[in-house]
């Protein structure tokens, strides 16, 4: 069973990902309290948790804010996520089993249903379950949560990304199957290549974000 911290802390990173809290919105512990309908500490602990992965600030005399998504942390987490992935990949293209290849091809699925009903939330997690899968098949899980941190400012950009522009959908899909076909197949520099061109999509659009949420942004 997950702590009081632990569910304030989830349902709040949440809210930030999903802009139910928008960038450089101000944050009262108050309204935190209500909506969670538990007590104070366990938010107050949850913020300070927000505030060390960067994604919370406190101004003096000023009160708590959502912090802005900084496209250079974004940058970088994807150059990160882009040399740790394809090392990833080629390596699962030597191990998945048959059991690993058909949970993948499931999550695709998925997806595809997700982008037929054009259900951006569903297709935001669905594309991280079909990632996870290969940290998962070449026993590196602990990476992907490392990694889940570390790219916190670049998840905030996706998802404002899929809510608020015309996502290529099914090429992301035929990307996925892609990489999912030439890893069963065992074609490790093919495989590994594959990922890192995919995930160069992550930050598409930036120019067209930018401009219509300046305030959504820094550097």
């Amino acid at each position: 069973m997950k702590s009081l911290n632990e569910i304030a802390y989830q349902t709040i990173l949440d809210d930030i990902l999903k802009l139910k809290l928008t960038p450089g919105e101000r944050v009262q512990d108050k309204n935190l309290v209500d909506k969670l309908n538990i007590s104070r500490t366990p938010v107050r602990e949850a913020i300070l948790r927000l505030k060390n992965d960067g994604l919370m600030d406190t101004v003096p005399q000023s009160g708590t804010y959502v912090t802005k998504i900084s496209l250079k942390n974004a940058l970088n987490a994807r150059f990160v996520r882009q040399s740790v992935e394809r090392s990833v990949v080629e390596e699962a293209s030597q191990e998945m089993s048959d059991f690993d290849v058909l949970d993948a091809q499931n999550v695709i699925e998925k997806q595809k249903l997700a982008a037929k009903n054009r259900n951006s939330v569903d297709f935001f997690y669905l594309d991280n379950d079909f990632h996870k899968k290969f940290y998962m098949a070449t026993g590196k899980g602990e990476i992907w949560n490392w990694l889940k941190v570390l790219t916190l400012q670049l998840d905030r950009y996706r998802f404002l990304r899929i809510q608020k522009t015309e996502m290529p959908w099914e090429e992301l899909i035929e990307q996925h199957q892609g990489i999912l076909n030439v890893t069963k197949s065992h074609n490790q520099q093919l495989s590994g290549q594959r990922a890192f061109d995919h995930l160069t999509l992550m930050l598409a659009e930036k120019k067209t974000l930018v401009s219509e949420f300046p305030d959504y942004f820094i550097d």
